[in-house]
């Protein structure tokens, strides 16, 4: 199997696809689809390569920022700078100007392609960076290079920051083996998007598939994409705006997306609602690195959806574990292991992964690295899989049912009456084959009737305060700390023939923008 970014490029997209789609998106006019070919693509490549060697003396090992939106000229940027030797950082263009400021100083990019849009601190980074910004077509006109494969298997290739959702960004340093042993993993994800469809959409004969790139391209779950998708010649269809996401499906048919659960169930509230034409066609949804509700997944599985699910992180190129399960009880779980590299739960049941997706480790940080990658080359997730195993579990609360400890604890919490609890369902012990059924009807089994007394006084809520808000009455009451809004509205003009037409309000309210904010 290929597994270098100069044979994807110049035997994959260059020699098997070179007239098959392998962008789209909408052009600024918001009506038309431009779409570019393999071949464009790789000569665009070339371009880009010859750029960032005029640009960038002794580019070997030097830093290249990627800060934009989606775009065409992400893929272009992204596999120029590789093959002209440099290292591709990726970049949140949305972070605040103290983050950005630390991650960039840390990179030392000698270059930065970006889409020049302010998002926030636009005039920070170009009083620090002013001339190492350039535009993300800055590659245009320039002369196609002839491709070298110049990148080390094992060699630093692309800087990715963590979310920072435990503490300050790391950099994660990924190489070509990385990626392209989690390639492999997705090619067979690919496979298995096809048996669906061979099942289950017969009539469509197209295999040429699509992807609805939503999720950012800074992002390792649509980075990856960039690598993956070429190497059966399927398409990326990009949206670069979360509030063009429903035009711009309408205009790119898609088969897969992947995505948050705010998408995910965005999604299923347009399925159950009777709302799927405004999908155009969508099929697989594809989750990653998320636990989503098993509910509204079944939901989608019986509205004729193909639900994949993905566990990986950063640090192992998007490596993990594969869910296919489209049924219960397995639907809900994180899935098995894909196969390419070793994977175990330690003492303390969490979840740790060996082979050639780890990274290579965490940029400048040796410290960090260490802590999350043991000796023996085992990656320490953080992830907890002991609800994995249940049997222990389960036997530990049957346990501590015959113990009573479930009543002490409600007795704590709850009561200060004596209450038991009864397991459900239950069947007597082969030992007590006289005894009485315990009941199963799942009630608490108290020694009187409950009263209002039994709860006690509480605590005193504080009174609610009126008040004026956009020229409406507003009651507002307390709160532990959030708001919740309720909207009446007065229906005392409305005629008897408008009557029926009212509920239309409740339905309307959430999917109408403001002024900052998208509904979608």
């Amino acid at each position: 199997m290929i597994n270098t970014v100069y044979e994807l490029i110049t035997d994959v997209m260059a020699k098997q696809y070179p007239d098959r789609v392998a962008f789209r998106y909408v052009a600024a006019d918001g009506k038309t689809v431009v779409e570019k070919t393999y071949a464009q693509y790789v000569q665009d490549i070339r371009r880009a390569v010859t750029y960032f060697k005029e640009n960038i003396p002794d580019i070997k090992g030097k830093r290249v920022g990627i800060m934009s939106r989606n775009c065409y000229e992400y893929g272009v940027n992204s596999f120029g700078a590789i093959l002209a030797g440099a290292v591709v950082v990726t970049i949140n263009q949305k972070k605040t100007w103290p983050e950005l400021e630390y991650e960039l100083g840390l990179v030392e990019p000698s270059l930065i392609v970006n889409d020049g849009i302010d998002y926030g601190c636009r005039p920070d980074i170009e009083a620090a960076y002013g001339d190492k910004l350039h535009p993300m077509d800055a590659f245009k006109d320039s002369a196609p290079a002839e491709l070298v494969d110049c990148v080390g298997h094992d060699d630093l290739m692309v800087l990715m920051f963590t979310s920072g959702t435990t503490g300050r960004s790391k950099a994660v340093m990924l190489s070509e083996r990385n990626f392209f042993t989690t390639v492999e993993c997705q090619v067979k994800f690919g496979d298995a998007m096809l048996d669906y469809k061979h099942e289950h959409m017969p009539e469509d004969k197209n295999d040429v598939l699509s992807n609805f790139a939503i999720l950012p391209l800074f992002h390792l779950g649509t980075f990856i994409c960039l690598f993956s998708w070429p190497f059966k010649g399927w398409a990326l269809n990009l949206c670069s705006d979360l509030r063009n996401f429903y035009r711009d499906l309408g205009l790119m048919h898609s088969d897969s997306i992947a995505v948050a659960p705010v998408l995910m169930e965005s999604i299923y509230k347009d399925v159950k609602r009777g709302r799927a034409d405004k999908l155009n066609g969508l099929w697989n949804p594809c989750g990653s690195s998320a636990m989503f509700d098993s509910e509204l997944l079944l939901g989608l599985v019986e509205n004729g959806m193909y639900i994949t699910q993905c566990y990986g992180m950063t640090e192992t190129c998007g490596d993990g574990l594969v869910n296919y399960a489209q049924a219960e009880p397995h639907i809900r779980a994180l899935g098995k292991p894909d196969g390419h590299c070793e994977y175990k739960l330690d003492e303390t049941g969490e979840i740790c992964i060996r082979g050639g997706c780890v990274m290579l480790g965490y940029y400048k940080d040796p410290e960090a690295t260490a802590e999350i990658i043991d000796k023996d080359g085992w990656l320490h997730t953080g992830d907890p899989a002991l609800l994995l195993h249940t049997d222990k579990l389960f036997a530990s609360l049957r346990e501590k049912l015959s113990t009573g400890w479930f009543n002490d604890l409600l007795k704590d919490l709850l009561l200060a009456e004596p209450v038991q609890v009864i397991q459900t369902p239950a069947l007597p012990k082969k030992d007590e084959e006289d005894a009485a059924p315990a009941r199963n009807d799942g009630k608490l089994v108290l020694d009187h009737p409950l009263t209002a007394a039994d709860l006690g006084e509480g605590k005193k809520l504080t009174p609610g305060r009126g008040g004026m808000l956009a020229g409406a009455e507003l009651l507002h009451h307390p709160s532990a700390g959030s708001t919740y809004l309720n909207f009446y509205y007065d229906i005392g003009n409305a005629a008897p023939e408008e009557m029926p037409y009212l509920n239309l309000l409740t339905d309307v309210v959430d999917e109408l923008d403001t002024g900052k904010h998208t509904a979608q």
